[in-house]
């Protein structure tokens, strides 16, 4: 029947999804807490010198520091 169908494909222009106006992209460092097996993103703090956190569930805190020399990586494993 016409109309009960759509072809999304057809823009010739299609724009990418976008942040919505005023957010701002926050660097993390993704966690998974061995403890109780959850993984959370912990932020920077306010001011920008460590990646602090807690396990949602046991409340056990992490702390990263930023500094030259440190690691590329994004993702670890509180034992």
């Amino acid at each position: 029947m016409p109309g009960d169908s759509i072809d999304l494909s057809s823009d010739p222009n299609p724009r990418p999804a976008s942040a919505p106006a005023g957010s701002k992209r926050r660097d993390f460092l993704g966690i998974q807490f061995s403890c109780c097996s959850i993984y959370v993103r912990i932020y920077k703090n306010r001011e920008g010198t460590h990646y602090e956190g807690n396990c949602p569930k046991c409340y056990r805190a992490v702390r990263f520091e930023i500094g030259s020399g440190g690691s590329d990586s994004r993702f670890y494993t509180a034992y």
